[in-house]
């Protein structure tokens, strides 16, 4: 009977406390997507709304410098909800949306949201409009990209299911771990599993600024499986001692170890590794390097990405010893090959803390002094992800990086903190086009406003100029066309174990124009990470 009892007691008490958990995750996610809608909302609180706009040069350049400050924002331009139409956008000229709802008024009669899809671009996402006359609104697109889904409990993460839905029922964005299965085997005949939908813990959280809601929810049986082991010991003292002190044992064992110490305990035990995307000189077709990834291996094998952890290292600050850990790696990787090719360069990404003293410069002095590597071979990308607190200390920190004949990046350029006042503050050498902004490189485009005023400043600074995310050959060749230096994305290759990489340096290596031969061995490549028809470019 103790042990009858006391399962009983832990399965409602784990039920409550998965719950509570789902809940504090939805609402943080729901925190997030009201902080998005509201950086749109501040960008119409700038633009004239109070009259009808007209779609002149000087509409365009205030709707395409309002999507450079907001990056939440895909497209800006004047918006007809009748027949999905915007014109004057800030990046195409014409866009036309496939309405996916109907449109829904907010606290405010002015401000509507609409679920719509781009044919395209091939975007969903969510249609923010702000009413300026009966039919036309000063209109923001926001992809559903923006609409993170990753501050479920690391525990639930493959399990779970999350919707960022419209109040009036439409999802915007959504994952399960069917959504996931298929997006990592497109080509596999999935079976969806039963256990994923029996028996949900769920909970919703409702804005009560905005027309929108978090759906989250877990199987019970993926939530309790991570107590067994605890209940088996319960089980045995329950035998022995009653219910009573079988009861204390479970809320002993109900104490679970916070995000932070699994990050902290997996650096300690070096299972965060690098993942290589390779960087192509795209007026050559030289192999020009690399950028380094993270991946978190599990001590099952499971290979994880950036998305599930790295938020969390970078607040808790275990980002600046996971960097130097990969940096070593780096080393141990590249040093033999690189030695042979002096001209391959290895991009690193820094946070925001390593610009917060010179321990950095001390780390790259020491891993990298007596290497192979060359510091003319490596990089140092500065992200954006968080703002940096000094200038001119992060400046003194960069002059010492460059002293040592390294360069530095600005890592996706102009979609977060910072943006052009670093390139003008920093002394940056190479600037990196976010995959944004080359999205919206299409057939027929002429022109790319945001891709094309980047590459013309990066010119006229004399820096190296490097796009991200080139998924298809109409990109490759506008890109080349406008003379960005280099490239990276599935159009080449995914990001690569170590293996996959010295395999790659072998096979071409810096062989100019024409190498269609190459063959690399992708068996150790994670599904998530495979393009979808491995290719060689013929430059």
């Amino acid at each position: 009977m103790p042990v009858l009892a006391a399962n009983l007691f832990m399965r409602d008490y784990v039920r409550s406390q998965a719950e509570e958990r789902l809940t504090l995750a939805s609402d943080r996610l729901l925190k997030s997507v009201e902080q998005v809608i509201q950086e749109s909302v501040d960008v119409f609180s700038t633009l004239p709304h109070y009259r009808v706009p007209i779609c002149n040069d000087m509409m365009r350049r205030k709707f395409l410098g309002a999507q450079i400050r907001h990056h939440v924002l895909h497209e800006i331009g004047l918006y007809n909800a009748g027949t999905g139409r915007m014109s004057c956008s800030s990046l195409r000229g014409d866009v036309t949306f496939r309405a996916m709802s109907k449109p829904i008024t907010g606290r405010v009669d002015h401000l509507k949201f609409q679920s719509v899809y781009e044919d395209a671009a091939h975007k969903r996402g969510l249609m923010v409009s702000w009413k300026v006359s009966e039919k036309l609104a000063i209109g923001g697109f926001i992809p559903d990209g923006h609409l993170i889904l990753n501050s479920m409990p690391v525990e639930y993460a493959s399990a779970s299911s999350v919707s960022v839905m419209l109040s009036n029922g439409p999802v915007l964005v959504e994952t399960s771990p069917e959504i996931r299965y298929r997006r990592m085997s497109p080509f596999a005949n999935l079976i969806p599993d039963p256990a994923w939908t029996r028996d949900m813990v769920k909970t919703i959280a409702k804005s009560d600024r905005y027309p929108v809601m978090i759906w989250a929810g877990v199987p019970f049986e993926s939530v309790w499986a991570t107590f067994v082991g605890a209940m088996d010991l319960i089980n045995g003292l329950a035998i022995l001692m009653g219910a009573m002190i079988m009861f204390f044992f479970v809320r002993l064992s109900m104490k679970k170890e916070p995000p932070s110490f699994s990050i902290e305990t997996g650096i300690k035990k070096r299972e965060f590794i690098p993942y290589y995307q390779p960087v192509i000189d795209i007026q050559t077709g030289r192999l020009a390097g690399c950028e380094v990834l993270v991946r978190w291996r599990k001590p099952d094998g499971t290979v994880l990405s950036p998305g599930v952890f790295i938020d969390t290292a970078e607040a808790t600050g275990l980002a600046m010893p996971m960097t130097t850990l990969l940096m070593e790696q780096v080393e141990a990787d590249l040093s033999e090959a690189y030695g042979k090719h002096s001209e391959l360069k290895a991009g690193i990404n820094l946070f925001n803390r390593h610009f917060d003293d010179l321990s950095v410069v001390g780390d790259i002095e020491r891993i990298f002094g007596n290497s192979g590597i060359r510091f003319s071979q490596l990089m140092f990308e500065v992200t954006e992800r968080q703002p940096l607190e000094n200038l001119d200390r992060a400046r003194a920190i960069i002059a010492r990086i460059q002293k040592l004949g390294s360069k530095v990046a600005l890592d996706d350029a102009g979609t977060g903190h910072g943006g052009f006042a670093y390139l003008q503050k920093l002394g940056m050498d190479v600037i990196k086009i976010d995959k944004l902004f080359v999205d919206a490189i299409e057939p027929g485009v002429e022109t790319v406003p945001i891709v094309d005023s980047l590459t013309q400043m990066a010119q006229g600074m004399d820096m190296t100029v490097v796009a991200e995310g080139v998924e298809n050959e109409e990109q490759l060749t506008y890109l080349r066309k406008i003379g960005v230096h280099q490239a990276q994305g599935y159009l080449f290759a995914p990001a690569l174990p170590g293996k996959a990489f010295l395999e790659l340096i072998d096979a071409i290596g810096t062989l100019g124009r024409g190498s269609t031969n190459a063959q690399v061995d992708m068996s150790d490549v994670e599904p998530a990470d495979k393009p979808i028809v491995p290719q060689v470019v013929n430059f």
